[in-house]
C-alpha cells in the first residue's frame, strides 16, 4: 500500500471503490484520523456522499468526472499517506501528485474511441512509471490483472482437476465478444520491455495565442514567427501554420481587434483595441465567429439574452456523456407518449432514431456559420456544435445538484462543471460590453453564483492568472495553498443586486420543492426557530413550518 489501481471508464472506478469497501482495508485507529481529517469538509453536491463514503473508508477516487474540490482532497489525503486503494483512470500519469507505492493494472487494453487496441508502451510506461514514492520507497510495484474469463476458467479447472466427469462437463467462460482485446503474460512482459512510441508535435496557431503573443512588450510579429519556426512540427507543418497565423491575423485586423500603429511610431507596433475590455480574450477556436455573429443579433429581441447564450455554446466543445443522457431522457419521455397514442413499434423507433439532443437556434447558427465559414479558409475542419446546456439550466432556473439527478448524472459533475466555466468565461472574456444587456448580464450573476457554491476552484485559479492582487496563502509544507479572494462584492449594486435575487430564487425554489435536507446543509437556519432551543434535526422542523404554512 498504496495501491492505485488503473481503470479504463469512470463507471468502473465507481464500482471498483465500492467493492473495496467489503475489504476493511483501515483499521481502527486510521479510521479515526480519516474521520478528524473529514471533519469541517463538505460534500454538497449528489456524488459528494459516495466521495465522502469512500475517503472514510480510506478509499480515494480520482478521475476527470469529478469536481475539482474532490480531486484535491484526494490528492491531499493521498500525500498525507490516509488512503490504501486509490481508483482512478489512465490519466493519472499526467503529473498529478498522488504519491503510490504499486500501480494495478485491471486490464492492458483499452478502447481509444474509435477501436478497442492494447496499450501503447508509452501510456503503460507513464502510468507504470508512478509506482514507487519519491523519498520513501527503493522501488515500486507493477501488477496487471489477467482476464477475466481467464480466471474463472483456471478456478473451474482447479475444481474439475481431480473428477473426470466435471472435467468432461466443463464448459469456459468465453471472453467478451465487445470491449475487449486478448492480453497475456506475454502481453504484460513485452509492454514492460517496448521502446515508447516516438512524441508527435501538435503544435496550432490559435486567435487566443496571437493575441497574447502579439500583445507582448517589444516585437510581437516576430516572437510569433520565432514561436512556429521553434516548434518540433515538421517543415511542411510549418509552412502551414504560418499561412494560417497570417489568416488569423489578418482577420483580427479586419475587426480592429489589433491595430497598427502608424509608421514611424515609437511605442508598440500592435496593440489591442482599447474598446474591448481590460481582460478581453479569444481562447476558443471559433470566439470570432462568435463575436462577429453577436452584432447580427438583435438586442431587442425578448429572446436577445438566450439566443446569445446558445450562440456562445455552439462554439464550446460537446460534453457528449451529458448530451447523450439528454437524448436518452427525449426518446424515453417520446416513446411513452407515442406508446400512449398507439403508434406502432416500427414506427416509434423510426421516429426515436431520428430525434436529436436540444439545439436551439440551430437553423441561425449553422446558416450564419456557413457564410462566416465561406469568407475564412483557416477554419478548416472546425464545425459548430449547437446544444443547450447552459441555456437549459437558466430557462428551468436549476441548481446543479437539480440538474445532476434531472439526468443521472452524478460520475459527471466534473464535466458538467467544466461546461458551465467554459460558458461563463466566453461570456466575460469575449462578448463585448456593448453586447450585455441587464438579462445577459443576470445570466453571467447566475451561471457565477452556481459555480461559486458547487466549486470555485476553477474561477479562483483563473483569478489568480488574471489578478495581480490575488493572495495565495501556501502555508507549510504539508498543506494545499489555500487562497482567499479579497473582493467587497458590494461595490457594484447591479451585481449585487442580482446575485442576491438569484440566491433567494434558488432558496425558494429549493423550498418549492421541499428540498428540505439541502437547505439544512446550505443554509444557516438557526433564527428561524425559537431563541434558545436546540435544533438536531433542521429538515424535519423546517418541514413541520412548511406544513403549518401549507395548511394555511
Amino acid at each position: 500500500f498504496p495501491v492505485y489501481i488503473v481503470h479504463f471508464t469512470q463507471r468502473s472506478v465507481s464500482d471498483t471503490a465500492q467493492n473495496l469497501i467489503s475489504l476493511n482495508p483501515c483499521t481502527k485507529e486510521e479510521k479515526k484520523v480519516l474521520s478528524e481529517e473529514l471533519r469541517g469538509v463538505a460534500f454538497t453536491s449528489p456524488f459528494g456522499k459516495e466521495i465522502k463514503k469512500y475517503l472514510s473508508a480510506g478509499i480515494g477516487l480520482h478521475h476527470a468526472g469529478l469536481l475539482p474540490k474532490y480531486r484535491v482532497l484526494v490528492e491531499k489525503f493521498a500525500q498525507k499517506g490516509l488512503l490504501k486503494f486509490i481508483c482512478g483512470t489512465d490519466t493519472l500519469g499526467v503529473g498529478v501528485n498522488v504519491p503510490i507505492r504499486t500501480v494495478l493494472f485491471t486490464q492492458l487494453c483499452k478502447y481509444g474511441g474509435i477501436k478497442t487496441s492494447i496499450l501503447s508502451a508509452r501510456d503503460f510506461h507513464q502510468v507504470s512509471g508512478r509506482a514507487g514514492r519519491k523519498g520513501f520507497d527503493d522501488r515500486g510495484f507493477v501488477v496487471a490483472l489477467a482476464p477475466e474469463h481467464v480466471i474463472d476458467n483456471k478456478r473451474l479447472e482447479s475444481k474439475a482437476a481431480n473428477d473426470p466427469k466435471k472435467k468432461r462437463k466443463l464448459v469456459k467462460r468465453k471472453p467478451p465478444e465487445r470491449g475487449y482485446v486478448h492480453w497475456d503474460e506475454q502481453t504484460f512482459e513485452r509492454l514492460q520491455t517496448a521502446v515508447a512510441e516516438p512524441l508527435e508535435s501538435r503544435f496550432q496557431v490559435s486567435h487566443g495565442m496571437l493575441l497574447n503573443v502579439l500583445s507582448r512588450k517589444g516585437d510581437g510579429c516576430r516572437a510569433m514567427r520565432r514561436l512556429i519556426d521553434d516548434c518540433h512540427n515538421t517543415d511542411f507543418s510549418k509552412r502551414g501554420l504560418r499561412k494560417k497565423g497570417f489568416q488569423l491575423f489578418r482577420a483580427l485586423v479586419d475587426r480592429k481587434i489589433i491595430e497598427i500603429a502608424p509608421a514611424g511610431s515609437s511605442d508598440q507596433k500592435l496593440s489591442v483595441n482599447v474598446d474591448l475590455q481590460d481582460d478581453f480574450s479569444l481562447n476558443q477556436t471559433l470566439a470570432l465567429y462568435c463575436l462577429d455573429t453577436v452584432a447580427l443579433l438583435d438586442a431587442e429581441d425578448p429572446e436577445y439574452a438566450l439566443k446569445l447564450l446558445s450562440l456562445v455554446e455552439s462554439i464550446l466543445e460537446n460534453p457528449d456523456a451529458i448530451l447523450r443522457k439528454q437524448l436518452d431522457t427525449l426518446k424515453t419521455d417520446k416513446m411513452a407518449e407515442m406508446k400512449a397514442e398507439g403508434i406502432e413499434y416500427d414506427q416509434r423507433i423510426e421516429r426515436l432514431d431520428a430525434m436529436e439532443y436540444p439545439k436551439p437556434e440551430s437553423e441561425f447558427i449553422y446558416e450564419t456559420f456557413n457564410t462566416f465559414a465561406r469568407l475564412h479558409p483557416w477554419i478548416g475542419k472546425e464545425n459548430i456544435k449547437p446544444k443547450s446546456i447552459a441555456r437549459e439550466m437558466f430557462e428551468r432556473y436549476s441548481n446543479f445538484a437539480d440538474y445532476i439527478k434531472m439526468y443521472g448524472l452524478p460520475r459527471m459533475e466534473g464535466l458538467l462543471l467544466r461546461h458551465l466555466t467554459n460558458v461563463y468565461r466566453v461570456l466575460e472574456n469575449t462578448i463585448p460590453p456593448a453586447n450585455k444587456t441587464e438579462e445577459v448580464k443576470e445570466i453571467v450573476a447566475y451561471i457565477e453564483a452556481l459555480l461559486r457554491r458547487v466549486d470555485s476552484s476553477l474561477i479562483d485559479e483563473w483569478e489568480l492568472m488574471r489578478n495581480p492582487e490575488y493572495e495565495v496563502d501556501v502555508g507549510d509544507g504539508d498543506e494545499l495553498p489555500e487562497r482567499t479572494r479579497p473582493v467587497d462584492i458590494t461595490q457594484s449594486k447591479e451585481s449585487f443586486t442580482r446575485l442576491v435575487r438569484n440566491e433567494v430564487f434558488g432558496f425558494v425554489s429549493l423550498l418549492a420543492n421541499r428540498q428540505y435536507q439541502e437547505i439544512a446543509e446550505d443554509y444557516v437556519l438557526d433564527d428561524l426557530f425559537e431563541t434558545g432551543s436546540e435544533v438536531k434535526w433542521k429538515d424535519l422542523e423546517l418541514e413541520k413550518l412548511m406544513d403549518v404554512f401549507y395548511e394555511a
